[in-house]
């Protein structure tokens, strides 16, 4: 019993100090201070990222990002920072700030596979547009984690012309899923430097988006490689064929794609009428799913 009493004591005597030592938090008068150009509520301000209790942490972002400059020396300290909270919020910061001397640190932490939630990391290097985060990016293009890859995607078409010379050099050597990747972002970008690489690989395991990135790239030196992909075995490859002769206009396609109309597959079908009007100027029914002809739907409008 006296060593139950005890234990209580010391409980409620550790929880008294714990109280003493929490002085409440003034978030505004800590900016405050922070803004006078004291270090130390800085540092404590960028802290606060890490606390979700109360949604502390989205007050304190948008003073941050409202001190600007000044608060960029503590973010750079903390773009590693082991708290994921403390990390993300600060890796956002940088990113909007678009603070080039982070490229390095969120290289790291997107080249770091151990760590969470790492596709903030390639949409500040998206952000910031510095081009030394580009082999990062392009690494990224094959990662297990979905949401890196769509970022990391993002992030080289937000960089554009920049990235179009490494992601060439990168499908020497890159596995399916990273081709695809880069297949599709050099369809974004839309430089025809592109063309020779993609023509390459149209009969490839990602001929499929090779050709909706040649109907992106609108080269007519690319019409016979989608006209022989309205025979491809798969549909998809089909559809994007058909999908990507339209733009270009050439009245050679006319034929095929008249032929591609009685496809198996009404998505091919509906496609290929859609291109056929696009060519020709004329309007122009398929047989849908139903087995009636209809006008396409117009996903122009």
């Amino acid at each position: 019993m006296k060593a139950l009493t005890l234990a209580l004591s010391a409980l409620l005597l550790l929880t008294l100090l714990g109280c003493q030592q929490r002085a409440p938090l003034d978030i505004e008068a800590l900016q405050g201070r922070a803004r006078g150009g004291d270090p130390a509520a800085l540092r404590e301000l960028v802290s606060l990222l890490a606390v979700t209790e109360n949604g502390i942490d989205a007050r304190v972002y948008p003073m941050i990002l409202e001190l600007g400059p000044p608060a960029i020396p503590v973010l750079l300290e903390e773009a590693g920072a082991a708290d994921r909270n403390l990390r993300e919020h600060v890796i956002a910061a940088l990113g909007t700030l678009k603070v080039r001397e982070a490229v390095p640190s969120l290289v790291a932490v997107l080249d770091d596979v151990g760590l969470g939630r790492r596709y903030v990391a390639a949409w500040a290097l998206g952000e910031i547009g510095d081009p030394a985060g580009i082999p990062s990016l392009i690494r990224a293009l094959d990662d297990d984690e979905r949401e890196v890859r769509r970022y990391a995607s993002r992030a080289l078409i937000r960089l554009n012309q920049a990235a179009v010379s490494p992601l060439l050099d990168y499908l020497g050597g890159a596995s399916s899923r990273g081709e695809g990747g880069a297949v599709r972002v050099l369809g974004d970008i839309g430089d025809r430097r592109a063309l020779e690489a993609l023509l390459a690989r149209t009969s490839g395991p990602n001929r499929g988006d090779v050709f909706f990135a040649l109907g992106k790239l609108r080269d007519p030196r690319a019409e016979a490689a989608l006209i022989a992909g309205l025979g491809d075995e798969e549909w998809r490859v089909r559809m994007n064929a058909a999908m990507a002769l339209g733009p270009l206009g050439s009245p050679a396609a006319i034929e095929p794609l008249r032929k591609a109309m009685e496809d198996e597959i009404h998505v091919v079908r509906e496609w290929s009428a859609r291109s056929l009007e696009t060519i020709t100027g004329s309007h122009v029914l398929y047989r849908n799913e139903k087995g009636e002809y209809v006008p396409p739907y117009n996903v122009y409008h």
